[in-house]
């Protein structure tokens, strides 16, 4: 028995399969637990002897129990293959953030969305400038400014009334026009000489994270703001994350 409880219960459908009829059923009998398992009689009996050995199932009356430490077992299991699917869902965007700048624990993003350019190369731009239409406080940290959200962002500072609160933390406070267009420019001058704009400056963002009213997002894009990935979530621990990870940078 050198594989870890994990690494046996991964090494075959019928061994959690098992654990999971035995807590479902209670006490079954090996020829009633092939009813609930899609193994072979003799597989079956093999899985069963080995779970006695690590002291997982107990033999009772001719049948089998499910003991507490195989519970704990098919739990740690359970949510080994919980967190799994969570990360597959989420991994556009996970494999385009340094683990240090991504610390979450990947459980909280369970209900977490998504958006990917893959039918429309703007759906991700488009969403991010939605959650930011009417939000009164937004906090973002993000290596530069797409052209869309200067746009946005200096529009609402210098129009409306009252203006939203606005703390941007950026690699690039002052775009030169030979990175960018002089258009760009005079729009992220508008932007940060606005009254409710407190801007900063970071050494590095490997990627864009911030809270518009209570939503948090993360935001992986190409400068051209063409390609790029859009999460967000309003789960409580998505948004203390952003939040602490924005207070990271002003700190």
């Amino acid at each position: 028995m050198s594989d870890t409880a994990l690494e046996y219960l991964l090494g075959s459908e019928t061994r959690p399969a098992t654990l999971t009829a035995l807590r479902d059923a209670g006490r079954l009998s090996a020829r009633r637990l092939e009813e609930h398992v899609s193994a072979s009689r003799r597989t079956l009996k093999r899985t069963l002897r080995t779970m006695d050995s690590r002291g997982w199932v107990e033999p009772v009356d001719g049948g089998y129990e499910l003991t507490a430490l195989g519970a704990a077992a098919l739990a740690t299991y359970e949510r080994c293959r919980k967190r799994e699917r969570i990360a597959r869902r989420v991994r556009p965007v996970l494999e385009h953030a340094p683990a240090a700048a991504f610390d979450l624990d990947v459980g909280a993003l369970a209900d977490a969305t998504v958006i990917r350019p893959d039918e429309d190369p703007t759906a991700p731009v488009d969403r991010l400038l939605e959650l930011r239409a009417g939000a009164s406080t937004l906090r973002e940290a993000a290596p530069f400014l797409l052209r869309d959200t200067v746009e946005q962002l200096a529009d609402r500072v210098t129009a409306e009334s009252p203006p939203p609160e606005v703390t941007l933390v950026l690699e690039d406070a002052e775009p030169s026009p030979e990175a960018y267009s002089g258009a760009y420019c005079d729009r992220f001058r508008e932007l940060v000489d606005a009254p409710t704009v407190d801007v900063h400056v970071a050494d590095e963002v490997p990627v864009a994270v911030g809270v518009a009213d209570g939503h948090a997002f993360v935001g992986v894009a190409d400068r051209d703001g063409v390609r790029g990935l859009l999460l967000e979530s309003d789960d409580d621990a998505v948004v203390d994350w952003a939040e602490r990870s924005i207070d990271r940078y002003l700190d």
